[in-house]
């Protein structure tokens, strides 16, 4: 116990620094500091030089000079220097098969051109690498659906009036139920996140804003060449019966409204001259 309150006295002896003029002794400033203040001072300027030491080997080219530390742009000359070395060595290989080719047409003697035929730069096709994986497939089909507005392109799907009218997409989701006339599905059933806007396809005059029990808040648009465009199971109406929209106008808000629907999405139809028509064929969702 005795030793130990020593050392604390020891450590909270305070020394006195003077800084004398050497020729007339004068005093010019003097400090007083315990010995645990000295030598905590002296433990922050150590670690302040390690600190700074550290960073100047992190982020400065200094780090090049040290063993260990390799400079940043090595692993890619790297990477060029063994390309051009196989690309050199297979160049060189070729040349040497070319010589070889011109000696023996210079000697006269018979050879076998298919000896010398260039292996290197022979592609071979896997038979199974022909097959089309779901990717390819899922591929195949957008662009078969980007072709369908396509106006060069000839379809039966499509009217002729309305080949060359471009829609406006009500909505960008998933698809979760297609059109199908046999099970008496009018429409398209799409998926997108809560609050999302409804959108007007085409440019036209609202002719119903209303509530109905099976499909909930919905609304519809009468457009020229006599299309009518449908959107059900909204949440909010923000259009009524008589305004004049355009396409892209915000008319709704994805709901889930009404006793034909299971969760928020958006039931959209189409219908021509009084006959339901794939969205799909006109509308890239």
């Amino acid at each position: 116990m005795k030793k130990q309150k020593s050392i604390l006295d020891t450590l909270r002896q305070r020394l006195r620094f003077v800084l004398l003029d050497e020729q007339s002794y004068e005093e010019l400033s003097s400090t007083s500091l315990s010995r645990f203040q000295i030598l905590t001072r002296l433990l922050s300027a150590l670690l302040l030089i390690a600190s700074l030491t550290s960073l100047l080997i992190a982020y400065t080219p200094l780090r090049e000079y040290i063993p260990g530390y390799s400079p940043p742009h090595l692993s890619k000359d790297l990477i060029h220097l063994s390309l051009k070395t196989d690309s050199l060595l297979a160049e060189i290989k070729l040349k040497e098969q070319k010589f070889r080719l011109v000696e023996k047409v210079l000697r006269g003697e018979d050879f076998n051109d298919s000896v010398y035929y260039d292996s290197i730069n022979n592609i071979t096709v896997d038979p199974g690498a022909l097959v089309a994986s779901q990717r390819d497939s899922v591929f195949r089909e957008s662009i078969e659906r980007e072709d369908r507005f396509n106006v060069l392109s000839e379809s039966s799907n499509k009217p002729q009036e309305l080949r060359n009218i471009a829609f406006y997409a009500p909505l960008k989701g998933m698809i979760t139920d297609r059109f199908d006339i046999k099970s008496e599905h009018y429409g398209l059933d799409i998926v997108a996140p809560e609050n999302e806007a409804i959108k007007a396809s085409l440019p036209g005059t609202i002719i119903l804003s209303s509530w109905t029990t099976e499909t909930g808040y919905t609304i519809a648009i009468q457009h020229e060449n006599d299309l009518i465009s449908f959107y059900k199971h909204n949440s909010v109406l923000l259009k009524r019966i008589g305004e004049v929209v355009m396409a892209g106008d915000v008319i709704a808000i994805i709901g889930n409204s009404g006793e034909l629907s299971t969760g928020p999405h958006l039931h959209f139809e189409l219908w021509y001259k009084g006959k339901a028509i794939n969205p799909e064929h006109h509308i890239l969702f």
